[in-house]
């Protein structure tokens, strides 16, 4: 669970578990709405080295993704400044939408320059290396 989720939503969840029914009916005409955030996504055929897109819950919460995002910092040690890297985590509404417009099927995921490299398996830094020569 992140750090920053409200008492109030936690102790709301207690209640749907323990009190299913009353929750079901409290909620049975929600109707959730879609956020209308524009996202930009970069020109990946023009950039000018390559972009390492780790998309994630939050490195910070989730051990999976920690790993996730430590191996693409090994390619920062390694290659430095001849790449780029962003994370993009699931607890953040402009991410959220970043990670629905690129078609994010599972987290954690790493996308070099637009394309799927790992999803749910953290590279060893050969492979990630490897990968990153392709496109330099």
């Amino acid at each position: 669970m992140p750090y920053s989720v409200p008492v109030e939503n936690v102790i709301a969840a207690c209640q749907a578990i323990k009190h299913t029914d009353m929750a079901r009916t409290m909620i049975a005409d929600y109707e959730g709405s879609e956020d209308d955030i524009t996202v930009e996504l970069p020109d990946y055929e023009h950039l000018d080295k390559p972009l390492i897109e780790v998309f994630t819950l939050d490195a910070a919460t989730c051990a999976a993704c920690t790993y996730m995002l430590a191996a693409a910092m090994l390619a920062k040690d390694e290659f430095g400044d001849g790449v780029d890297i962003r994370e993009y985590k699931y607890t953040i509404r402009e991410d959220v939408a970043r990670t629905k417009k690129m078609g994010v099927q599972k987290l954690p995921s790493i996308y070099i320059n637009g394309e799927l490299k790992w999803s749910s398996i953290i590279p060893s830094k050969q492979e990630l290396f490897d990968e990153l020569k392709k496109h330099m």
